[in-house]
């Protein structure tokens, strides 16, 4: 069965599923994720790769490309929740903070190597970094569909100018 088969058949089930239950659906189709690089495209407006490989009302499935010495933005995910699979490489997973003027304040670093399953909670402010030299695919889940997604500048980044 290819991937993208796998993946039809296994997220075309679920309705709201909690954090819980994504993880669970990608463990189901643990045999096949050897294969998401193969689903990878190249970064054009974002400093990485993004390819929408499922989508239904209820969740939409992604594959993500960090080259080396790249990361997103700091961002939540508005009200969705997600997982994800590292599928080739190594991540930091960076999570924010807001300060009392809304600005992110670093909280804390995990890393994330090939193999590994990550989550993502409704809110959650962070960044996923690849300091390395060697890209990192991973594939993720998330419920409902992205469309909340806030980017948020550090304090460091905003011009501010006093008149």
């Amino acid at each position: 069965m290819t991937l993208i088969r796998a993946i039809e058949q296994t997220f075309c089930k679920l309705h709201a599923p909690t954090l819980e239950q994504l993880i669970e659906a990608l463990q189901s189709i643990e045999r096949n994720l050897s294969f998401v690089p193969d689903l990878k495209t190249e970064p054009t407006q974002l400093p990485y790769g993004r390819n929408v490989v499922f989508s239904s009302p209820d969740l939409e499935v992604i594959v993500i490309h960090i080259p080396a010495s790249c990361s997103t933005a700091i961002h939540n995910h508005g009200s969705s929740i997600g997982a994800a699979y590292l599928a080739s490489g190594s991540l930091v997973n960076s999570t924010f903070a807001l300060d009392s003027e809304g600005y992110p304040i670093a909280h804390q670093d995990d890393f994330i190597q090939a193999g590994e399953y990550f989550v993502a909670p409704a809110e959650q402010i962070h960044q996923l970094n690849n300091p390395f030299h060697e890209p990192a695919i991973s594939l993720h889940v998330y419920t409902p569909p992205l469309r909340e997604v806030r980017r948020y500048l550090p304090y460091s980044e905003v011009l501010d100018y006093v008149i």
